[in-house]
């Protein structure tokens, strides 16, 4: 819902700012050559920094999305050596530390599926009480042993700390301010395309068609990819199940 809501926004707003710029043009009228020229050159870098900000905002995006990918991998990778240092420890530490990571790893599954969003702070609001849980776990069954702590607490470490760390990249996104901005020029640029029409007294020509959809599909990719799990664009979830599948 929240994808079409998006895809309609945008064309809806390329729409507008061309029927804005398309009524100032028909008010204004024809105009001298030098008018024309002066129109045609602002239009022109107008567009040219429109794509400009659409490659910077798009890349940006395209760079989340891959760190966010790579947390994923780095936090199954930590999961499923801290399961099986688990082995080191003795009984009932080693179960109660499998135990825990196997519920942590189920929670992490169900919280990068995006099935059930409803789901999402009730399994964040668990996370604190299972990395209580497996610390205590872990420290209990290499107490007194320096060796045993260097082998099975490091990993245990890395998995509490990556949860800060995916918190922070799920949470970070363009900035809305270079949003508005995008936006924005965005809108100027379609609405000089309408205003130039309005000159002439014609609406969308099929190239100003062609640009109006290409600028309306560039501006809902790079959202899209920003907002992974909002739209048609997710994050797998994969090497995960593998690790809780593995524990099994």
């Amino acid at each position: 819902m929240t994808e079409i809501l998006l895809v309609l926004g945008l064309i809806g707003g390329v729409l507008a700012a061309h029927e804005l710029g398309f009524w100032l043009g028909s008010r204004i009228g024809s105009a001298d050559d030098a008018f024309g020229r002066q129109l045609g050159l602002v239009r022109t870098s107008t567009a040219a920094l429109v794509a400009f900000l659409i490659g910077f905002a798009f890349s940006g995006a395209a760079s989340r999305f891959i760190d966010r990918l790579d947390i994923i991998v780095t936090e199954a990778n930590a999961l499923g050596t801290a399961y099986l240092r688990a082995d080191a420890i003795a009984e009932p530490h080693r179960s109660e530390l499998r135990a825990v990571l196997r519920e942590y790893t189920a929670d992490r599954v169900q919280l990068l599926s995006g099935e059930r969003r409803d789901q999402i702070e009730p399994l964040l609001a668990k996370v604190g009480g299972l990395h209580e849980r497996m610390w205590q776990s872990a420290i209990a069954g290499t107490q007194n042993n320096a060796a045993l702590m260097m082998v099975v607490l490091p990993p245990i470490n890395e998995v509490i700390d990556l949860h800060s760390t995916h918190l922070a990249m799920a949470r970070r996104h363009l900035p809305w301010p270079i949003m508005a901005v995008l936006l924005g020029t965005a809108a100027v640029g379609v609405g000089l395309m309408g205003f130039g029409n309005g000159r002439v007294g014609r609406r969308f020509s099929l190239l100003d068609s062609v640009y109006g959809g290409v600028l309306a599909v560039a501006l809902w990719m790079t959202i899209d990819l920003d907002y992974p799990g909002m739209g048609i664009l997710r994050l797998t979830n994969l090497p995960v199940v593998e690790t809780l599948a593995a524990m099994k």
